[in-house]
């Protein structure tokens, strides 16, 4: 059996991640399980039963942060004995509190996996110790593609936790005065719906093809934004943010926590950016070539099997 390991399906940028792996993988049927802290009991306890006839797929989202430190206490002792694949995953490092988990925990864990694609250069810097392969940006691009029919709307996606209160109540406030002064219509969004609404998400996306402008302080607005094929002008309040656009070529379109008196000026200036459509196309290529190395990875365990049953008979 197939496991796959991701955070939950109420966060459109987790699950998003998690259904474009899962695209990528057909017609390998998956069976999923999350790692968010309510889940993890039950997860630990389904996998606990797995053996090295199974294998195990973690990802994507920002499964290497401090929050996640539960599941991967559990998962450790049966990453010894269960094959298993790290993809799309990528360090939180949020700017206003820490956010890490303990580097020996999961640079032993990152070490025992058949194949860990990290997503961005951040969380290959933090695993330095592990000799990763070249990252590739979260397989989200898989699930999400550029669409035409955007209108004059400006979305904000917020990231209340990541920015603070005075940074989110700015960026409120400069959002809508733009929308208003441009003649666009104003909306918001913080990428949370209902727990498994597959109807929930579709208006989400909506929401961003939709606009023609995004200003987001989320990785995921970032993220959904470049593949929807819209501008996107970021707050940080975590170097994921900023690891992304960077690889983007799109670092002069972030702006600091330090640096919000800038947002005005910048957004007035979005129409002019120049949108990457090569990088998100590399990006989907990039996670098109993951998914090969995972099937082959999956055949060679199967075979694997085949020669040990034929051992014993």
């Amino acid at each position: 059996m197939i496991h796959h390991v991701y955070a939950n399906q109420s966060n459109v940028g987790d699950w998003l991640s998690a259904k474009g792996i899962q695209s990528l993988l057909a017609p390998h049927a998956l069976k999923e399980h999350f790692c968010d802290e309510p889940f993890v009991p039950a997860t630990l306890a389904a996998l606990n039963q797995a053996g090295p006839e199974d294998f195990i797929v973690i990802g994507g989202g920002g499964l290497f942060m401090d929050y996640f430190v539960p599941f991967w206490r559990g998962f450790e002792p049966i990453a010894a004995r269960v094959p298993f694949v790290i993809w799309g995953a990528g360090a939180c490092d949020m700017k206003l509190e820490k956010s890490r988990p303990p580097l020996e925990l999961v640079t032993d864990i990152v070490r025992r996996s058949r194949l860990c694609i990290v997503r961005d250069g951040l969380t290959r810097g933090l695993l330095s110790g592990c000799n990763l392969p070249a990252p590739v940006i979260c397989p989200t691009v898989a699930a999400v593609r550029s669409v035409g029919g955007e209108t004059k709307r400006l979305l904000h996606v917020d990231h209340y936790d990541n920015v603070g209160a005075e940074v989110y109540e700015k960026m409120v406030s400069v959002t809508e005065a733009f929308a208003q002064r441009t003649g666009r219509i104003c909306c918001q969004t913080n990428n949370l719906i209902p727990a498994g609404h597959n109807g929930a998400l579709q208006k989400s996306l909506a929401l961003y093809a939709a606009a023609d402008l995004i200003v987001t302080s989320r990785l995921h607005g970032c993220i959904i934004g470049l593949a929807t094929g819209r501008r996107v002008l970021a707050v940080s309040g975590d170097h994921k943010v900023d690891s992304f656009m960077n690889a983007a070529g799109l670092g002069d379109w972030v702006c600091g926590l330090d640096d919000i008196e800038s947002l005005p000026a910048r957004l007035e200036r979005l129409h002019e950016q120049r949108p990457p459509v090569e990088f998100i196309e590399e990006g989907r290529r990039q996670n098109r070539a993951v998914a090969e190395r995972v099937i082959a990875l999956l055949a060679v365990e199967d075979e694997g099997r085949e020669r040990g049953r034929g051992r014993i008979e």
